[in-house]
């Protein structure tokens, strides 16, 4: 296997690539001892493992398993689970290591693994470090003439005591925690899995609190037939804003291929983006909590901030990835976090860990307890904006182009706007701000523009889209 070609699957915040042609057999055995041996580096003796829908998913978690079994690793199999049920069980179980196979909100073609260690989920250096060892282990079957699966064969004749591996099933303790912070509910609420991991746990979690339920895509397909499992993608929604309104239901509820990302659509059809979302949050927590800390990425709306401000309560900007936002939250000890992309992060009575089923059952809670109408939230200007803005580059322009992009617009803009420049730039002027980053996960660069007319909105996007374009061909 020519693993060399493959270091762009090793990426910030997991491990991630296209069935067959860039992860196989081959490669998730080799993957399975290095992880074996950086885990046991770790000083971890048990490991958690659950995987998603996809095709090879449950092939791959039992591979994964063989392999650590063999190196002496006592592995908990969670079976076919959403991603959060993993973050949970690591801390109801307390084995702080554990790993989904899944490509998360990718399309069927993908499969990887989301990796936790001690107390967050394994990102950027730590996951190129693994890339390198991947490198000497092939060395190393090279030299002995093994394949992976030639190599597990071997030792396992060699060292006939292994790890054991069990099962655990962690739906119902799951459930039950989920569930202590939620009232009886009498609404209607819709709820589209996308065919994923998730989508059946949080439609009998809505059951169990009174809510009358629909099911839309709920049942789990390796294939997702019926749309990607991307809620971000307004093309994914156009099935639940149908049923919205032809059942006229309170409320719509969608769900990414792991379940770790959520998107709430109202009775009108109308898709709440996240950061109008967290909004709902940050205004009851800060009725309780008057110098609450929210974390928000700098993709958020500069409307949250001003709301935050006008609340009296904190907030601190951090770059774009749950990975980083996980890490955030434990480092800040903050009361609740959330990105653009659909990841909400809960302190209270939780792990400071994304989850799409707790946001979804705990935010529609809290509007049926205080009576609070979704169409009407938040109660923001209205403002001319974009959705995330994708423009494709080069691996090699993706090294160097943060710092190309922070000089460029930094010097142009630094007198008459405040510059951020944590990930990528974000510059904010009085009435109007834009966002223009590399992308972690991507070969692209990501946009967003926001304005408070619309003559301000055209003439700040394309003056920052002809600058990108010169950067670019440098």
């Amino acid at each position: 296997m020519q693993i060399e070609t493959l270091e762009h699957i090793f990426r910030e915040y997991d491990i991630r690539g296209i069935i067959d042609t860039e992860i196989n057999d081959e490669f998730v055995y080799a993957l399975g001892f290095v992880l074996a041996d950086f885990y046991a580096g770790e000083g971890h003796s048990r490991i958690l493992i659950g995987y998603d829908t996809r095709r090879n998913s449950a092939h791959y978690h039992n591979m994964l398993a063989k392999v650590f079994s063999t190196k002496n690793l006592h592995v908990v199999s969670l079976g076919l689970v959403p991603t959060p049920c993993l973050y949970f069980s690591v801390h109801h179980l307390g084995i702080f290591a554990g790993i989904e196979v899944t490509a998360s909100h990718n399309p069927a073609e993908f499969t990887g693994f989301k990796l936790w260690n001690k107390k967050t989920s394994l990102s950027g250096k730590d996951i190129q470090k693994l890339y390198q060892h991947m490198r000497d282990f092939f060395a190393f079957l090279h030299e002995k003439k093994l394949t992976a699966k030639e190599y597990l064969a071997q030792l396992e004749q060699e060292n006939p005591s292994k790890g054991f591996i069990g099962v655990y099933d962690c739906i119902p303790s799951y459930s039950e925690k989920v569930l202590e912070t939620i009232s009886q509910l009498s609404c209607s609420v819709i709820v589209d899995g996308a065919n994923g991991a998730a989508g059946k746990v949080c439609a009998d979690l809505f059951r169990k609190t009174g809510a009358k339920v629909i099911e839309l895509f709920c049942d789990e397909q390796e294939d997702f037939p019926n749309h990607a499992p991307d809620p971000t993608k307004r093309k994914n929604l156009q099935a639940l804003c149908k049923a919205i309104l032809e059942h006229k239901a309170k409320y719509g509820i969608a769900l990414d291929g792991d379940g770790d990302r959520v998107v709430l659509v109202d009775k009108n059809a109308r898709i709440l983006k996240s950061d109008q979302l967290m909004s709902i949050f940050i205004n009851e927590i800060s009725t309780r909590k008057p110098n609450a800390l929210f974390l928000l990425d700098v993709k958020c709306s500069q409307e949250l901030i001003k709301e935050i401000q006008s609340l009296g309560s904190n907030y601190q900007l951090t770059p774009t990835g749950h990975s980083m936002l996980k890490r955030n939250m434990l480092h800040t000890n903050a009361d609740f976090g959330g990105e653009l992309s659909g990841h909400f992060f809960h302190s209270e009575n939780w792990y400071k860990t994304d989850d799409g089923i707790l946001t979804a059952l705990r935010v529609i809670d809290l509007l049926e307890k205080n009576h609070l109408d979704l169409t009407a939230l938040p109660n923001w200007e209205h403002m001319f904006t974009t959705e995330e803005i994708a423009i494709p580059c080069t691996k090699e322009q993706k090294k160097h182009i943060n710092k190309h992009l922070i000089q460029h617009f930094k010097q142009k803009y630094q007198s008459v706007a405040e510059c951020i420049c944590i990930d990528g730039i974000r510059c904010v002027f009085a009435d109007s701000w834009f966002l223009v980053r590399a992308s972690q996960t991507s070969e692209q660069i990501t946009l967003r523009f926001e304005a408070k007319t619309e003559e301000q909105f055209n003439a700040l996007k394309q003056s920052v889209l002809s600058d990108l374009e010169k950067i670019l061909q440098v």
